[in-house]
This record gives C-alpha cells, structure tokens and sequence, in this order.
C-alpha cells in the first residue's frame, strides 16, 4: 500500500508551500516506508509515498516520468494483469526499465488515453500528468478498494490517499 499527495490548479498556477507539502506528506508515512518523491510544476505538485512490493530497485521510484519527460505517474494499488498489459505495450516498441505495474500503467495511459483503465484489472488511486499539454486526471478503481479523497478550493484541486493530509495541507 502507498500513499499519494498531490494539488492540481484547476486554472492559472499553485501557491505551493513546499515545506508544508512535505510535512502533509509526512502523513502518509505508514502507507509507504521505502521510499518518498515529490515533484512541483508551475500547476501541478505530486507526491508518493512508497511501499516497495513489485520492484524493490529504485527503477520504481515516484512520482514515475515517461522516457522523454513529458508525462509523470504517482499511483496506489495494484494492476493484477500488468504483464499482459505489458506485453501488448512491448509489441507496439514500448520499452520498460522496471519491473512495476506503474510503468505499463503510465505508458498504457500515454498509448491509448483514459480508455486504457478499461483493461486494467486491480485496486488502484492514482493521478496522470501530461506536463506538455498541462492537462491532468486523478483515478480510482471502479469499486473503490484504494482510498482516494479530494477537496475543490477555489482554483485547485488537493487529493490524497488520507483525509488527514489534505485536512493540514
């Protein structure tokens, strides 16, 4: 289980307190005790805490970047047929360097869209950036097994994995 964080300007840019950021992330510190990352754009900041299951190397690291930088990554939970996934992404020249769930999760996204959670079988909460397009979306499994809360204040969206860091953020 691992802990998400993140604020996305629903128009214009964040004010981001970056040290108040990382202390709200700090309270996910129980969901995820591997490893942390953030990463601030001018709208947009995002958050993880890690529990290290799938890949245990670093290659598994969030917030997770497309090869070229373009597109970022933070998810909760599990994709159960990421290796069928995986395969189909490999045979249209999709090259992976980990061996996470994330990593299809996040090039799925950029091959097919949205509709790419359609084949995804799991429990998952998580939130997919194109930094060139700024345009963003935040996830949850149909069921809703990953805890995902959110609050709308005035330009921004603020969501996590915990009521209690978006509560103090």
């Amino acid at each position: 289980m691992c802990g998400i964080l993140g604020q996305i300007a629903i128009k214009g840019t964040l004010k981001i307190n970056k040290k108040k950021f990382i202390k709200c992330l700090s309270y996910l510190n129980h969901r995820g005790p591997d490893d942390q990352g953030y990463k601030v754009y001018p709208d947009a900041i995002f958050g993880h805490k890690r529990l290290s299951i799938m890949d245990l190397s670093k290659k598994g690291h969030q917030p997770m970047y497309s090869s070229d930088g373009n597109y970022v990554i933070i998810f909760n939970g599990e994709i159960y047929n990421f290796k069928e996934l995986k395969k189909d992404l490999i045979e249209k020249n999709y090259t992976f360097i980990s061996k996470t769930d994330t990593e299809v999760l996040l090039y799925g996204l950029i091959d097919q869209g949205p509709d790419f959670i359609k084949k995804c079988n799991g429990m998952f909460a998580f939130a997919f950036y194109d930094v060139k397009k700024k345009k963003s979306y935040i996830f949850r499994d149909r069921i809703g097994i990953k805890p995902l809360f959110y609050s709308i204040n005035k330009n921004n969206i603020t969501f996590s994995s915990n009521v209690k860091s978006i509560h103090k953020y």
